[in-house]
């Protein structure tokens, strides 16, 4: 992991990051911290088709892992951050997200006695500030990375580290299943954005990439997620549309959908267009299961299980 050189890494900062990522005293309501979308018990997701926010506002999109986040060059579904700082200064503020004020959060947390000494281990001195805070969750969430996977094993040499039916899957993810057309490079995504048929009128952000750039092939594109740990981030999708690995695969293999206009499609969003790189596969039965068992050995350690013990509030 390479680390910004204005945030460089350090064990003191990973562990306030930490203390800071299950921190509800950031949010407006006080009951929200980072760890409510990504809990370390649902894959670092949530498990929900979307996530919930402030107030119980329902979102617009799902929760995605946070394993090897630190490597993406593009965070949320939609690209719109750069950098992991970004990336939490984004969602802590977000009214539907955590709603937070970072100067107001920034002088609760420093009235807390555990908090100064911690971000005097990390920075230097105890201010607590915005970002200092955001710098510290984005050590953390760079630390939370998962590189041995069975199939990294396999990679590396171990000839034992998958099975037979799993080596088919690979090979069939490599040729006629077309999964490597996105999901390549050692994270086993491309980083770019993509429509598959998911984005509907409908449900939640349909524009995806285009919010960003303006661009009509980006039109309900998203990005292309990361496969390590995927398993445990159920449902799948930006905006958890599909609830597994028996409903995903069967759509791939028939080549998805091209989406067509609604009755109440405005003119100033053009119509999502197919991604070229989706073709129907006629994969049977069997090579369906054999890809499924590929990737679930994509699946590996969890780490960082363990809650921080909460900091008392000043008497």
């Amino acid at each position: 992991m390479v680390h910004p050189q204005g945030n460089p890494f350090s064990a003191a900062r990973q562990s306030l990051g930490k203390q800071l990522f299950f921190e509800r005293r950031l949010s407006a309501s006080g009951q929200i911290a980072c760890a409510n979308c990504h809990d370390p018990d649902l894959g670092w997701a949530d498990g929900r088709r979307v996530a919930i926010g402030h107030n119980r506002i329902q979102g617009e999109m799902n929760s995605p892992g946070i394993l090897n986040a630190g490597f993406l060059e593009h965070l949320f579904w939609d690209g719109r951050a750069q950098t992991l700082e970004q990336q939490a200064l984004a969602s802590w503020t977000n009214p539907i997200e955590m709603a937070g004020d970072p100067q107001k959060a920034s002088r609760k947390l420093g009235e807390v006695p555990g908090y100064q000494p911690l971000f005097e281990a990390a920075f230097g001195t105890p201010e607590v500030n915005p970002e200092r805070i955001t710098q510290a969750i984005a050590t953390f969430v760079r630390s939370m990375t998962m590189p041995d996977t069975p199939f990294d094993r396999f990679m590396r040499g171990d000839k034992q580290a998958l099975n037979d039916q799993e080596i088919r899957g690979l090979h069939l993810f490599r040729t006629k299943a077309r999964c490597m057309n996105c999901h390549n490079g050692p994270l086993l995504s491309d980083g770019q954005f993509h429509h598959l048929g998911t984005s509907f009128h409908e449900m939640g952000n349909f524009e995806g990439r285009y919010r960003e750039t303006g661009k009509p092939e980006h039109v309900g594109a998203f990005r292309t997620p990361p496969l390590r740990g995927h398993s445990a981030t159920v449902p799948y999708m930006h905006n958890g549309f599909v609830a597994n690995l028996d409903m995903l695969l069967p759509l791939y293999n028939m080549g998805w959908w091209q989406n067509a206009p609604t009755v109440d499609k405005s003119d100033d969003v053009p119509l999502a267009q197919l991604s070229p790189l989706i073709k129907p596969l006629e994969l049977d039965q069997g090579e369906l299961a054999d890809l499924k068992a590929f990737l679930l050995s994509l699946d590996g350690d969890m780490r960082y299980q363990s809650m921080p013990e909460e900091l008392p509030d000043a008497p």
